[in-house]
């Protein structure tokens, strides 16, 4: 998804990106108003979407009020369902809401085409249908015209004189691929785009919504200011993955923070299961692949792949099932071979407090259980 203001001159932007990503506010054709504060908040659920919370701080240093339009586009999903929707509503964004100084704001949808001179330019979908390409719409009378076009969500937005405020959420299905349960990506670089050519107090919350959750990011944007943990339990640790440097984290029941002033972003951010770092690397022990969301892990680990170093014995390899969503909770094993396995695992941290319990256990959760 992008956030995009259209100016006087015009302003256009794409985002190429699987299912959806969420972007700055992106004013390209805006020289006065700044951003002072972004506190970007992405909450990691188990029904497989995620949760965007972003609070920006503008500042009008004019003397009245100017009104931009802006708009939210996202990119056609790609390789799912091919669920067209041609009212301009994006068929994985869910819940999108926008508010300015304390106001909730109206706005409206559109099927746009991409890489307009003037930003977005809403198609007629009377005269246009999905192509066969999926990413793409033709006129219904010329089948090889390929228009490559998003969804936007577009509203009126009015900035007074001094700091302003804008607040937006919205629920999003995330990505998956082979070998990684999810994964997100959250446009940065458009943040240069306005007055300030940075955001003055950037900070950064990725959130376990009452869950463990296991992953990665790239680490090249945040690599000189520290990540703290500022609620739960969590750990982290650097990595170099083939040509990537990243940052690895295990987080329960909370959040890591990441905060920098005088922010100016160099890459976007990429966020990924850390099935990434595990799916094809031989050295690494069954144990991996799990989340409380999806299958994948369960069948891969319990088929005795090739490529992954799993315990031999299949009553071993059942009984480390079974046990994983304890382990996610931080059950302090009884049993000497449990023990021993799970404190083995980089991202298992221990809860002496914990008590065996499936009260909040997930569908996959139970179906891991059923493992003897």
């Amino acid at each position: 998804m992008l956030l995009l203001v259209l100016g006087i001159m015009g302003a256009k932007a794409n985002d190429g990106v699987y299912y959806t990503a969420g972007n700055q506010l992106v004013p390209l054709a805006e020289t006065d108003i700044s951003i002072k504060k972004e506190i970007l908040t992405i909450s990691l659920q188990d029904d497989g979407f995620a949760h965007v919370d972003v609070f920006y701080e503008f500042f009008n240093p004019g003397n009245a009020a100017k009104k931009v339009l802006m708009g939210f586009e996202a990119d056609p999903s790609y390789n799912d369902d091919y669920t067209f929707h041609n009212d301009g509503r994006h068929p994985h964004i869910h819940d999108f809401t926008v508010e300015m100084n304390g106001t909730r704001l109206g706005y409206k949808n559109a099927v746009c085409e991409q890489n307009t001179p003037h930003g977005v330019a809403p198609l007629d979908m009377s005269k246009y249908e999905l192509s066969e390409y999926v990413t793409t719409v033709h006129p219904k009378d010329n089948d090889t015209l390929y228009i490559p076009f998003s969804y936007v969500y577009y509203f009126d937005a009015t900035f007074t004189p001094g700091l302003n405020k804008i607040h937006h959420t919205y629920r999003y299905k995330l990505s998956m691929s082979v070998g990684v349960c999810y994964s997100l990506s959250y446009k940065l670089s458009p943040a240069t785009r306005w007055a300030n050519k940075q955001i003055d107090d950037f900070t950064l919350i990725i959130k376990a919504d009452n869950t463990a959750k296991h992953f990665v990011v790239n680490e090249k944007n945040f690599a000189d200011a520290p990540w703290t943990v500022s609620e739960g339990v969590g750990k982290q640790r650097p990595r170099k993955h083939y040509d990537d440097t990243l940052r690895e984290f295990s987080l329960r029941n909370g959040a890591f923070t990441w905060h920098k002033e005088n922010f100016h972003p160099t890459e976007e951010l990429q966020l990924y299961s850390a099935d990434y770092l595990y799916s094809f690397n031989k050295d690494e022990k069954f144990g991996s692949f799990y989340d409380r969301t999806d299958l994948f892990g369960l069948d891969w680990s319990m088929d005795g792949n090739k490529f992954i170093n799993e315990p031999k014995n299949r009553k071993k390899r059942a009984r480390i099932a079974h046990n994983l969503p304890y382990a996610h909770r931080g059950l302090v094993f009884k049993n000497a071979e449990m023990r021993k396995y799970f404190t083995s695992l980089w991202w298992y941290m221990p809860d002496p407090s914990y008590v065996a319990s499936q009260a909040d256990f997930t569908v996959v959760d139970r179906k891991y259980t059923t493992f003897k």
